[in-house]
């Protein structure tokens, strides 16, 4: 497979990813241990670790929560942004339009969040223009991407890595029109992982429900044109159960569609009134049970952890039984 990743760096990235989700839930010291020693061959020690600090996505209490960390050694530099929280924060992800950019406005205020204490970070550490490597899972792997657009953008000069180098997993479409990186991309999902392809679905699945349709585009006019136009940068790399990866042509892509037939199932479920004050109201609450039935068919292989155990031939790290991603 031409330009193919490395499976050895591709693991401790999908390890990296993961951990973000531990420094969450479980704090950033015990992730600052982790890699302070380094745990092979999932990740090397790393001796200079900065965690980055962001307002909790959809709160208005203003509270700071982890959303990932930064990390230094002698040659390189290394990016881990931690994905969504919980289930209801993918109905609000969903819903969100593209800015003036064309790039889905949450996840550009996610990254602009953290980016000036970021920011900050790799001027102080760079000085030897190390390679940078940027990593996230789901929602993580959305800011991935928006930082290494960044990354490559000439205001940023003083910022000038050797290799710059992108792995998602499991990551959303960030933009309505397809992103130009000038740097390598790694899009892995795992088979029978279909969040990343939730926007395209979801889509497909309200126009085979006119009453939701309509219900919908009273509601939020362009939201059905929006998620139709969601779209992924560059090649997908597709794990399959059996360990291996290959790179997904587009027209492979399209196998996907064959697993909306299951969601059959789920229209008798979705139907909604077209009369009535309640019809707004209504659709938001089918539009939220049709993408948690979505998502729950699928989060087992969309978790961080299984992106690990796959990457690593089926073993999982030892810190597994303090996980809560």
């Amino acid at each position: 497979m031409k330009n193919s990743p490395s499976r050895d760096r591709s693991l401790t990235m999908a390890t990296l990813s993961q951990l973000a989700y531990v420094a969450h839930n479980e704090g950033t010291e015990v992730v600052r241990n982790i890699l302070k020693l380094g745990c092979p061959p999932f990740v090397q020690g790393y001796q200079t670790i900065e965690f980055l600090h962001a307002p909790r996505l959809f709160s208005s209490a203003g509270e700071l929560v982890c959303c990932g960390f930064v990390l230094s050694t002698p040659n390189e530099i290394a990016i881990a942004i931690r994905g969504t929280e919980n289930l209801d924060d993918y109905f609000f992800n969903l819903l969100v339009q593209p800015n003036s950019e064309f790039i889905h406005s949450g996840f550009h205020n996610y990254v602009e969040n953290f980016w000036e204490q970021l920011q900050n970070f790799l001027l102080r550490e760079d000085n030897g223009r190390k390679d940078i490597f940027v990593t996230g899972h789901s929602l993580g792997g959305a800011a991935a991407i928006l930082i290494a657009k960044r990354l490559q953008e000439p205001g940023l000069k003083p910022i000038d890595p050797h290799v710059l180098e992108t792995y998602t997993f499991g990551a959303p479409p960030v933009s309505t029109v397809e992103l130009m990186l000038d740097t390598p991309l790694y899009r892995f999902r795992n088979a029978g992982d279909f969040i990343p392809h939730l926007p395209k679905i979801a889509s497909v699945l309200i126009n085979r429900i006119p009453r939701l349709q309509e219900a919908i585009a009273k509601w939020k006019p362009h939201l059905l044109q929006a998620l139709s136009e969601y779209c992924h940068v560059g090649a997908e790399y597709l794990i399959d159960k059996d360990y291996q990866i290959r790179q997904m042509a587009r027209a492979d892509i399209g196998n996907i569609w064959q697993w909306v037939q299951f969601s059959k199932a789920l229209l008798p479920q979705l139907r909604v009134r077209t009369q009535g004050d309640e019809n707004t109201t209504e659709a938001k609450n089918k539009l939220r049970q049709l993408v948690k039935a979505l998502i729950q068919t699928s989060l087992q292989e969309h978790r961080a952890i299984r992106y690990v155990e796959r990457l690593n031939f089926g073993t999982l790290p030892p810190w597994r039984n303090s996980l809560a991603d």
